[in-house]
């Protein structure tokens, strides 16, 4: 009995010893902190620089013209109608020819009619002319034109273009009307309505050339004598009524 007493003691001291000698705990590292980087800069890849604005670029009402003066005579006539004797003007059946700002204006009704308007500008054999014709209403087939040198010694041309973009030329001599050139495309004419077209003719050594926007569309033999008055013309179809208007107009000559 004492023996077990004493086993029982000796149980309990080494169950003490064991409890005051608890093993040590070894803390577990923490983990080393990875330093975060710094957020990179975001790359602009379409950074915001000035647009470059575009000059506006004025264009003119006009088509082109010839750049340069193709002769060294004189200007002999400067018309900017604003002087208004120097052209017929009336009004009748067939429409009607007047000045208008700085320009002469034939308007003609519905229908087949033609107006004529002479002016006192005389026509020598040589010369160069200039003259901007606006077509402000037409229909394809209505024309308009140039008359030169009327009642010369050789007749008095006419010189037509029309609303379809085409040009022509013929002759009246004594009571007849002969044709020079048949009705063919004019190269650079502007057609229909509205617009503007800047006519040029040139006379020298028995030849006529016609331009139109600066390029020459034909030419014509023609006589060294020839003198008359210049004139325009203008010409309905019967389909509609038709205005056109005349400006600018400049006459070099030996």
């Amino acid at each position: 009995m004492v023996k077990n007493k004493w086993l029982l003691v000796l149980i309990i001291l080494l169950l003490s010893a064991c409890a005051g000698h608890s093993p040590e705990i070894i803390p577990t590292p923490e983990p080393e902190t990875t330093p975060t980087p710094d957020p990179s800069p975001t790359i602009d890849w379409f950074p915001s620089t000035a647009t470059p604005t575009r000059s506006a670029t004025a264009v003119s009402g006009l088509p082109t013209q010839i750049t340069e003066v193709p002769v060294s005579w004189d200007m002999k006539i400067a018309d900017d109608f604003s002087e208004q004797s120097h052209w017929q003007v009336f009004s009748a059946d067939a429409g009607t020819v007047a000045y208008e700002d700085g320009a002469l204006a034939l308007a003609l009704p519905a229908g087949k009619h033609s107006l004529v308007s002479l002016s006192d500008h005389i026509l020598p054999g040589s010369f160069y002319l200039e003259m901007t014709v606006e077509a402000l209403m037409c229909s394809e087939a209505d024309q308009y034109g140039l008359i030169l040198w009327r009642n010369s010694t050789s007749g008095t041309f006419r010189i037509w273009f029309n609303c379809r973009g085409e040009v022509m030329a013929d002759r009246l001599l004594s009571d007849s009307t002969g044709k020079l050139l048949k009705w063919q495309t004019a190269r650079k004419l502007q057609p229909g309505a509205p617009s503007s077209n800047r006519i040029a003719l040139w006379a020298e050594n028995g030849m006529l050339k016609v331009f139109a926007n600066g390029v020459e569309q034909f030419s014509l033999q023609i006589f060294n004598d020839l003198s008359g008055a210049l004139g325009v013309i203008a010409q309905t179809s019967g389909k509609n009524a038709a205005t056109f208007a005349i400006s600018e107009l400049v006459i070099y000559a030996p």
